[in-house]
C-alpha cells in the first residue's frame, strides 16, 4: 500500500538543476492548509518487507547504519508510527519520522512534552465529540515527530477515563499545518503488542 498524498518520501525530495522540488506530471496535489481526516491512520494496510536484493557494503559502519535502516523502518510500520528505538541511526528516516526527547525545545521555545501535551488535549477533545469519551490527559511518555509543513506528532501517553478509570497506554496522532493550527488525527487505546 502506498501512503497518502500528505506523506512525505522515505528520504529525500528530488530537487531539479534551479534547487526547486520537482513535481511529476499527474502527481496529486493537495492543500497545505487541508485539515487530515479524522480516525483515519495512513498506516493501515502497510506491511514492511526487506528486499533481498537491498545493496552489502564492505564499509561495516555502512553496513550497519543500512541494518538499523531496516530495523528502523520496521519498527515505524509495525507501531504505526508511534515507536522506534532511539539508539539506532539509520542512514535515513522512513517519512521522516524520528524520535525526539520530551525535554528538547521546539516550538515557541516550549518543550516537546508542552507541545504535545497541546496537541493530545485537542485529540481528546475530538475523541470526546466523536465517540462521547470523557479521557484525561495523565502524563506523555514518548513520542516521534516528523518536521514539514504538515508536521505530525505520534505520541504516546498514559490517560484514564473520568471519573475513576484504570491507566491506560493512549496514542495520538496529529498535525500542525504552517496556519498554526494544531488538527487531530486519531486518538486510541495502544494496540496490545504481537507476540
Amino acid at each position: 500500500m502506498e501512503a497518502s498524498s500528505d506523506e512525505e518520501s522515505d528520504c529525500e525530495i528530488e530537487e531539479g538543476g534551479d534547487g526547486k522540488a520537482k513535481i511529476e506530471e499527474g502527481e496529486a496535489k493537495f492543500d497545505m492548509l487541508m485539515a487530515p481526516e479524522w480516525d483515519v491512520d495512513s498506516f493501515d494496510g502497510l506491511e514492511y518487507y526487506s528486499s533481498d536484493d537491498e545493496p552489502l557494503s564492505e564499509d561495516e559502519d555502512e553496513e550497519e547504519a543500512m541494518e538499523h535502516t531496516r530495523i528502523y523502518k520496521r519498527q515505524i510500520i509495525e507501531s504505526k508510527g508511534f515507536y522506534v528505538d532511539p539508539e539506532l541511526r539509520p542512514i535515513c528516516h522512513y517519512k521522516r519520522i524520528r524520535p525526539m526527547s520530551l525535554e528538547w525545545k521546539g516550538l515557541d521555545d516550549m518543550t516537546y512534552r508542552e507541545f504535545w501535551e497541546q496537541m493530545v488535549y485537542v485529540c481528546l477533545q475530538k475523541l470526546k465529540q466523536d465517540k462521547g469519551l470523557n479521557v484525561e490527559l495523565v502524563e506523555v511518555v514518548s513520542g516521534n515527530y516528523r518536521c514539514g509543513p504538515r508536521s505530525k506528532s505520534y505520541i504516546t501517553f498514559m490517560a484514564r477515563e473520568k471519573p475513576d478509570g484504570p491507566l491506560v497506554e493512549y496514542q495520538a496522532k496529529s498535525m500542525f499545518t504552517f496556519d498554526r493550527k494544531l488538527h487531530p488525527i486519531l486518538c486510541r487505546p495502544a494496540p496490545t503488542p504481537k507476540p
